[in-house]
């Protein structure tokens, strides 16, 4: 940096991620070399800027200076000095991203411009520290220059500065528990982290299904003093305490679900829950929530696979338990505690704030309802892994920090997907609040969407005509005598997209009338709409039934299949003794230019126009 300063140059983007590794040893300082990279915002003093576009500014990195006003005297030597400092910030924060808290980069401006500065990373030298705060003094003629830069890192030598967290061989409160003498451990159950085993009271000890978790590494004082003072909830899991062993391993004791995780039951259909059991499920893994967050702590590891059932039934309710286990990641309520190392973090789950500070920092009860959104998507997905397992854990955390989001499962309820969503934005703040969630969910009513009941309201008879995705049947009212209907199954991944676009538009004259929503089997979609009388126009063309004239055909849209046009009425040579309604909203989408359309729904090349086939 002093020899392109040298040179007049600014280089405009310094950071670590600009700095290019050719030699590595951690122990010996000179065995190292770096090499500065990417001069695409780089600028001469000597030449007038060509841009001054602020949405390519670095600015969690850049100077105060540039902030205010981006004007080519904002751009000196000591405006990369300012990003020098950062850059030192960086690499000793272990890659964390400056202003990590912040979600909204014009926000960090805004925290910039009002005074706020980084924190001190958890293991600095004073001296480097020092040297970092100089860095970022308001005023630039009051920063060092590069060469002093250098001539200060050359004198320093910092001092021997040890990891806070030193591994604890055994659980600080004690053994409770002996093997072989007050309890047995049978055979392996499962377990990805930590081994499970099938558990058995010995002597009488105690009564209930038990299993011994083999721990690898110590458990931290947060957990230790969740299983001790915060296990006393009717859904957190049951912990009795550790067992000493001979194995030099850390075992803990516990109850046993005799179903196991929920995630597991729904991936392998053994549990296929209606959207009102999944409520109740919901809100006895939020009221656990509540009362760990009331204790001041939070969870830091939410997701299905931490959900053991206990009782379960797919279609009441009131006949599922469940209780909330697996505290490895629990800590304070504080999303300003600053962890001293890396934690193991589950990318697909936890929230984009926990993702900027490399998993040490930003947890809170907001990152918890994040991960709660995610569970809630789990769930209603079957089990489905977020994200799928095809994409890497880099192209997820890019997805998050992008602000994108999970699409709808079909199979989640429309009155649970805005709520899913609320707990996924970006902001901590503008997600609800537990207490808030719960009564969110406890206001949903899933009947009110249901107009009418099969076998009740409406009767169902042959099949007419169909595809595997969408089947059309005959069917009958059974309380009143109203008009012809036929049943729409339809069994899609976009099935609740294109049964809101059916009841949506149903009120125009030449769209088919749809009455409502069947209830049914949770796993499909039935609607109710009127039956045209004389089938669809391609049918009735084919089979030269209808030979309308010139004149009459200038009533229907130019640009949709004859096979999508119901025939309500139809005279050969009298015009307005036609009617026609339009049909089949697969496709429909909204009429944005900019819209990407992700739903994976064959289109017919026939009827597509060119643009939409490139």
């Amino acid at each position: 940096m002093s020899f392109i300063a040298s040179k007049s140059i600014v280089h405009g983007d310094l950071g670590c991620r600009n700095v290019l590794v050719f030699k590595l040893d951690p122990n010996q300082p000179k065995n190292n070399l770096v090499k500065i990279t990417d001069f695409g915002l780089a600028r001469s003093l000597k030449i007038s800027s060509i841009s001054n576009n602020s949405s390519i500014i670095p600015k969690r990195y850049c100077a105060l200076e540039i902030l205010r006003n981006n004007d080519q005297s904002s751009y000196t030597e000591k405006s990369d000095v300012y990003s020098m400092g950062v850059l030192i910030w960086e690499a000793l924060s272990n890659s964390e991203i400056p202003y990590s808290y912040i979600a909204d980069d014009n926000q960090v401006v805004r925290a910039k411009l009002d005074n706020e500065r980084l924190n001190k990373p958890l293991i600095c030298d004073r001296q480097l520290w020092t040297l970092m705060t100089s860095c970022w003094e308001d005023e630039r003629e009051w920063r060092p220059n590069f060469e002093e830069i250098k001539e200060r890192l050359s004198v320093i030598k910092p001092s021997e500065v040890s990891d806070i967290r030193e591994p604890i061989s055994l659980p600080p409160t004690g053994c409770a528990f002996k093997l072989n003498v007050d309890v047995s451990r049978n055979g392996l159950l499962g377990g990805k982290f930590r081994k499970i085993y099938e558990a058995q009271w010995m002597l009488d000890k105690g009564t209930g299904s038990i299993v011994l978790i083999e721990i690898n590494e110590a458990p931290t004082d947060y957990e230790v003093l969740f299983y001790k003072e915060r296990d006393n909830h009717q859904h957190i899991i049951n912990t009795f305490g550790f067992v000493e062993n001979n194995f030099r391993s850390i075992m803990l004791l516990q109850e046993r679900a005799p179903y196991g995780h929920l995630q597991e039951l729904l991936k392998k259909h053994v549990f296929e829950p209606t959207p009102m059991v999944l409520i109740n499920i919901f809100s006895q893994i939020i009221d656990a929530m509540i009362y760990i967050v009331n204790k001041g702590m939070i969870h830091g590891d939410l997701r299905c696979s931490n959900v053991l059932v206990f009782q379960m039934d797919s279609s009441k309710p009131k006949e599922n338990f469940i209780k909330l286990t697996n505290f490895a990641l629990a800590r304070p309520n504080k999303s300003s505690l600053l962890e001293d190392k890396r934690l193991t973090i589950s990318v697909e789950y936890c929230a984009p704030e926990i993702l900027r500070s490399v998993g040490r920092l930003n947890y809170s009860e907001l990152s918890d309802v994040y991960s709660m959104g995610i569970l809630m998507w789990e769930a209603c997905s079957q089990g489905k892994l977020p994200h799928g397992s095809s994409i890497s854990n880099k192209e997820i955390r890019q997805k998050k920090l992008n602000g994108e989001i999970l699409p709808r499962s079909w199979m989640c309820d429309r009155q649970i997907w805005p709520i899913i969503k609320k707990c996924w934005e970006n902001e901590p703040e503008s997600r609800y609040k537990f207490q808030v969630l719960q009564t969110k969910l406890s206001s949903i009513n899933l009947e009110s969407q249901f107009q009418y009941e099969l076998g009740f309201y409406v009767k169902m008879n042959n099949q007419l005509y169909g595809r595997p995705e969408q089947i059309v049947y005959d069917a009958e009212w059974m309380r009143k005598k109203k008009s012809p209907i036929v049943l729409i199954v339809i069994n899609t991944e976009t099935a609740e997209c294109e049964a809101s676009f059916y009841i949506e538009l149903s009120s125009y004259k030449h769209i088919v009338h749809t009455f409502g929503l069947v209830k049914n089997d949770p796993r499909s979609t039935i609607l109710i709409q009127e039956r045209a009388p004389h089938d669809n126009l391609l049918t009735l063309l084919k089979r030269q039934i209808f030979k309308p004239s010139t004149k009459i055909l200038n009533i229907i849209h130019g640009d949709l299949r004859c096979d999508n046009v119901l025939v309500f009425k139809m005279n050969q040579l009298e015009t307005k003794e036609n009617l026609v309604k339009l049909t089949n909203f697969a496709l429909t989408c909204p009429n944005d230019p900019s819209f990407i359309n992700n739903r994976q729904t064959s289109i017919s090349i026939r009827y597509a126009a060119p643009e939409i086939i490139a």
